[in-house]
């Protein structure tokens, strides 16, 4: 479900959160400032990834934030499309497979250099580049946040994904090394 994620400025403090109605949420919480905000298919996903971000400027027992100029300056980049964080778990396994096809040319190219014959090269290097993969299947992550930060069933479908992917790839190295 679509909603927004925003950053607030409360005295020389700063929350990160979410919400389906953005001003309605604005006049509840009555911050001094609206830094920036963002809507988003996954707004779960992206808050849970800022505030793993930014963990240790999180004041305990609140959700509230202590920021240097330079990290909220950091911060309200990741609220435009030219942050460094994914903002939809769809981004997370499209990571995680442009590193498998990173994973499968590197040890394809390694294997050839070696002389282990064409089919077993490419039988190897798909068995390689299933195993992120299958580190998605086992976390419903990539290393992007950490699991307890989502409910249990947004990481499902990444799951999912993770374990059929993985399984074609090491059906695909299994008939390429009997091939051989």
């Amino acid at each position: 479900m679509s909603g927004y994620v925003y950053l607030i400025r409360v005295g020389d403090l700063y929350r990160i959160g979410k919400t389906d109605n953005l001003d309605r949420k604005i006049r509840k919480l009555k911050p001094d400032e609206l830094l920036t905000s963002i809507m988003t298919k996954e707004p779960e996903t992206l808050e849970a990834r800022l505030l793993r971000k930014y963990k240790y400027q999180r004041i305990p027992e609140t959700g509230y934030l202590r920021f240097s100029k330079r990290q909220l300056s950091e911060c309200k980049k990741q609220f435009e499309l030219k942050g460094n964080l994914p903002h939809t778990l769809d981004a997370e396994v499209s990571i995680t497979l442009f590193s498998s096809f990173l994973l499968f040319g590197v040890n394809f190219l390694i294997l050839n250099y070696f002389n282990f014959g064409f089919f077993r090269a490419i039988s190897l290097s798909f068995g390689a580049a299933s195993i992120p993969m299958i580190i998605l299947f086992l976390t419903g992550s990539f290393g992007g946040y950490f699991s307890e930060d989502l409910s249990l069933f947004s990481l499902l479908t990444n799951r999912i994904k993770g374990f059929f992917i993985a399984i074609a790839m090491l059906t695909i190295a299994y008939l390429m090394f009997n091939l051989n």
